[in-house]
């Protein structure tokens, strides 16, 4: 089946329907099912209550793929119904541990789990390191198995990584049932690392050309025009989204606490994240047909946040359909 031309890469190919079935998988014309389900909606690198840490599953005919891979990914990967041996590959948006600290459960699970065809994961630069260091932490493991589980391949057989330096929009996987396009967003603006470290702080957003439709995960963003572009037209944006008054007003009393200054991570909030009004200009720039917002960031120790509040900031700028996920929710 063809997927859209590199020229025609940000045309979705069919409009997305005006309601989507919680649970069940939408097909295109010619019968090719597909299904969204948000693994883990919450936001930062904290353990939370209620959401489990940033992770997305899209199925798409008989393929299935990862983005992201937070905390609590595999048991979030059994209760959607998936088998970690049936995912075909996962793509990380940035290397923050809220999105990648599922890794080392999800190879060993995984692993135990029978896999025979090799999985893949793709990310910005570190990202074939991360896979790589991880199989080394799992070789003790490994290796006292091996004498109880002797049909199963090596792990480094069957697991690797590989790095994508990207700016500018482009494709950067394609298969029988998606075409992936990514451009570099503005997560690590004000980030200034060292050049032995390999470039790492760079920052991912992800368009998957479907059959059916097209999606668009932001991953960790700040205004972005190439995220925009990224998401012109697009049938679902997965978006990020923060709760900046209480965020800050948690920073502050931080510091008065502590006497540490804040006001860096205060302006990592404003500028490298998106909130709610944030959101809105997107999606109405981008005119995309759906919102679905994910990666609920509140400050340690709160979960809840105000909806009308943050519905009523969207709307000052976008009028279509936005959804406020939940861990399992599927489109």
């Amino acid at each position: 089946m063809a997927l859209l031309a590199a020229g025609a890469a940000l045309v979705p190919q069919t409009p997305l329907v005006a309601q989507d079935a919680p649970t069940a998988a939408r097909k295109s014309e010619d019968g090719v099912s597909e299904r969204l389900v948000l693994l883990g909606t919450g936001g930062g690198p904290i353990v939370r209550e209620t959401r489990s840490q940033p992770a997305n599953l899209l199925q798409v005919g008989g393929k299935t793929y990862i983005i992201d891979l937070g905390d609590g990914t595999p048991r979030q990967l059994v209760r959607a119904g998936v088998k970690l041996n049936r995912v075909d590959a996962v793509f990380l948006t940035h290397l923050h541990f809220d999105h990648t600290a599922g890794t080392m459960g999800f190879i060993a699970l995984d692993w135990q789990d029978r896999r025979k065809e090799p999985v893949r994961f793709y990310g910005p630069p570190g990202t074939q390191q991360l896979v790589d260091r991880t199989l080394q932490a799992l070789a003790s493991g490994e290796a006292i198995f091996r004498p109880q589980l002797p049909d199963l391949p090596a792990m480094r057989t069957v697991f690797s990584g590989e790095d994508w330096d990207v700016t500018t929009p482009r494709t950067v996987y394609r298969d029988d049932m998606v075409q992936v396009l990514a451009v570099e967003n503005s997560h690590y603006g004000t980030m200034h690392m060292t050049p032995t470290d390999h470039g790492m702080d760079r920052s991912y957003s992800y368009r998957f050309n479907t059959p059916t439709r097209s999606n668009v995960f932001t991953g960790d963003t700040g205004p972005s025009s190439a995220v925009e572009k990224l998401a012109r037209d697009a049938d679902v944006l997965v978006s990020e989204i923060i709760d900046i008054d209480a965020l800050i007003a948690s920073l502050r009393k931080r510091q008065t606490a502590t006497g540490i200054d804040q006001q860096p991570l205060i302006d990592h909030m404003i500028d490298e994240h998106l909130t709610p009004e944030n959101v809105g200009r997107m999606a109405a720039n981008a005119r995309v047909r759906k919102v679905v917002l994910t990666h609920f960031a509140t400050p340690p120790g709160t979960e809840t946040f105000d909806r009308t509040a943050i519905l009523a900031a969207i709307r000052k700028h976008y009028a279509g359909p936005v959804e406020f996920g939940e861990d399992l929710a599927a489109y």
